[in-house]
């Protein structure tokens, strides 16, 4: 009996890739389980959901992207002309895909699959992960380094880089530079205290997967909850055209800038 049910199980399998080979693909922007939730000149990004035994459709993505999973997951990702390959997934994996992919996917887990899948609009050069010398120095005052601010760069092209941030709770990162426009995306709700520079604090509560356009800044971030706040960081580089890209404080050339993010 055991064997006849890993049999049918695997024919399921088979029978469920082949339906998404078989199956004409259709444009991301009609993928029932892909939401668009954001747009501009830079990124288009979707939100993607899919219930465990779910699959999504053979769908076309027709621009660079950066994934982001919100989750550990466990997906088949099935690509057309390609056989299913199984895919383990860990909160905060970054991944980069160049256009022109085609493909399905599959939730295996007890949970459902949560992605945001963030098109690139421009050209992208010079696309790598990052293998050694990751960790940007944040300055710490603190004796135990576990209640630090870590910033782990993930990601580097020409045009951006995509860092995570992870503040403890009551960490605070000192005033740094964001030199032109970024996205954040948080792993996790958090409640911290943003004080860009010559600016009163001002309250935030982030929620998981919820993300934010911002214009360049120079601020300060603290960490005021109890949890500890992890954050996707996708920054564009140099100083875009484009509504609130010149927002950039002191423009003196002695105006502290003790870190920026490239």
């Amino acid at each position: 009996m055991r064997k006849l049910s890993i049999a049918t199980l695997f024919a399921i399998l088979a029978l469920t890739a082949w339906t998404q080979q078989a199956q004409a693909p259709v444009e991301i922007t009609s993928e029932p389980s892909h939401h668009l939730v954001f747009e501009n000149m830079f990124v288009r990004v979707f939100a993607v959901s899919v219930d465990p035994g779910k699959s999504t459709l053979m769908h076309r993505h027709g621009h660079d992207y950066l994934g982001v999973t919100l989750g550990d997951s466990q997906i088949t990702n099935t690509k057309q002309g390609a056989q299913p390959a199984q895919v383990t997934l860990k909160d905060g994996d970054t991944r980069f895909t160049p256009a022109g992919l085609v493909h399905a996917i599959t939730n295996n887990a007890n949970a459902p699959f949560h992605n945001r899948t963030i098109e690139l609009l421009q050209p992208t050069t010079n696309q790598k992960a990052c293998t050694e010398s990751c960790e940007i120095p944040v300055p710490c005052d603190s004796a135990d380094k576990a209640k630090c601010v870590t910033v782990t760069k993930l990601i580097t092209a020409d045009q951006w880089s995509v860092t995570q941030i992870t503040l403890p709770p009551g960490a605070k990162y000192p005033q740094h530079t964001h030199l032109a426009n970024f996205l954040t995306i948080p792993l996790a709700d958090a409640d911290v205290t943003m004080k860009n520079q010559d600016q009163p604090d001002a309250p935030v509560h982030s929620k998981t997967g919820e993300l934010t356009w911002n214009n360049p800044v120079v601020h300060t971030v603290t960490n005021s909850g109890n949890a500890t706040a992890k954050t996707i960081v996708l920054e564009f580089r140099g100083r875009p055209a484009g509504e609130g890209s010149e927002s950039m404080g002191p423009s003196s050339k002695d105006a502290p800038k003790p870190h920026d993010h490239h």
